[in-house]
């Protein structure tokens, strides 16, 4: 996976404000729903499908939570 630059994180903090917690929660809810269709899934390819795409979610989902550390962490690696 690609590294986050200061930029990205920015944005992904930006993802915080309440005008984006509709789309915050949309990503949440498709995350779960892929992880119940995967459960009820038994196609090998179909599985491994599922279980990328739900990772990429917790990944976004991970970013935009985690965005105020890794801004402040990347903003002082930039300074020093």
């Amino acid at each position: 996976m690609q590294r986050l630059d200061e930029r990205v994180a920015r944005c992904f903090q930006r993802l915080q404000a309440e005008e984006f917690g509709p789309l915050v929660e949309w990503l949440r809810d498709s995350r779960n729903g892929t992880l119940e269709q995967l459960v009820g899934t038994i196609q090998q390819e179909h599985i491994y499908r599922l279980q990328g795409e739900a990772a990429i979610l917790a990944d976004l989902l991970a970013h935009i939570k985690n965005s105020n550390e890794l801004v402040t962490k990347l903003s002082a690696n930039r300074k020093g």
